[in-house]
């Protein structure tokens, strides 16, 4: 019932033009928000995702100060969540108006290949803004939500923090990681963290198509954490298999191109590395 609830708003939307869904839940607009993040030299990625990138490189290394804490006197059950809210330059009514004129899925649904996708994206974004246009235009605050057992044993989600931001409307994207169980003794690099960004932005696609009950294009077809909210259904819900694990055995279905044992051991997250960005990250997160 949920799945044709979401899919009703999503056709209404599509046939007749009108924001039943938010952008950061539309399946084919939220590509746009990677195709951002990848395109971020380093400084412009520092400027706009600093303190995202440094929350989450607290949680895996000891001596990184997280932006916002947890409380001391609580025990989360689970479900951390660190949000940021993402504003492009892109307007969201272009895709009202005219959804498939508007959609990248056209250029990129065959693409498997991680960087491929990626690059394709960010020159879809590049070829609808005028030149000179930095493509985010904003990014919130982040806060912290967790659960927590209330004294009646209710499951609570307080939030710590306040997305605090400056843009009209709705956010195109909304980060929603958490916080890895891991923890490393050399630093990772915010380059590391951009390319772990896309691909929780990819997966997010995945998980707006699966919301609705549609199969993703093939170019979205990855296992890792996208929506906070879908993750709970992926573990609880027994009609869905569970997408949010980079190791699951799901047909059609690959992992992300991640070498995470090389990312624990610190082999391609210490200062001081050759190279331009992109070269990094695909060496990092693409095996190239």
């Amino acid at each position: 019932m949920r799945q044709a609830q979401e899919y009703a708003k999503y056709y209404v939307q599509r046939e007749r033009g009108y924001p039943t869904l938010p952008p950061r839940l539309t399946p084919e607009w939220i590509p746009y928000t990677l195709g951002a993040v990848f395109g971020l030299e380093f400084e412009g990625f520092e400027r706009q995702f600093g303190p995202y990138a440094q929350q989450y490189h607290s949680a895996l290394h000891p001596d990184v100060p997280p932006i916002v804490e947890m409380p001391e006197e609580t025990a989360p059950i689970g479900g951390i969540v660190y949000r940021a809210d993402v504003f492009l330059a892109l307007e969201f009514d272009a895709y009202l108006e005219n959804p498939d004129a508007a959609s990248p899925m056209d250029a990129v649904s065959t693409i498997t290949d991680a960087y491929d996708l990626y690059e394709a994206l960010a020159a879809e974004l590049e070829a609808r803004l005028p030149s000179d246009t930095d493509p985010i235009s904003e990014v919130s605050a982040l806060d912290l939500q967790y659960q927590r057992r209330a004294n009646d044993g209710r499951v609570e989600e307080p939030v710590v923090g306040e997305r605090s931001h400056t843009s009209a409307g709705p956010p195109d994207a909304q980060l929603q990681m958490t916080p890895p169980q891991a923890t490393l003794e050399s630093e990772l690099t915010t380059e590391i963290i951009q390319g772990l960004l896309c691909h929780h932005l990819q997966c997010q696609v995945r998980d707006a198509y699966l919301r609705l009950g549609l199969e993703p294009p093939e170019a979205f077809r990855v296992l890792g954490q996208g929506f906070a909210e879908q993750t709970m259904h992926y573990q609880h819900a027994d009609l869905y298999p569970p997408y949010h694990l980079t190791d699951a055995e799901i047909e059609g279905y690959r992992p992300p191109g991640i070498d995470h044992g090389a990312l624990v051991s610190g082999e391609f997250a210490g200062p001081g590395q050759p190279g331009p960005l992109l070269r990094r990250i695909v060496r990092a997160l693409f095996g190239r």
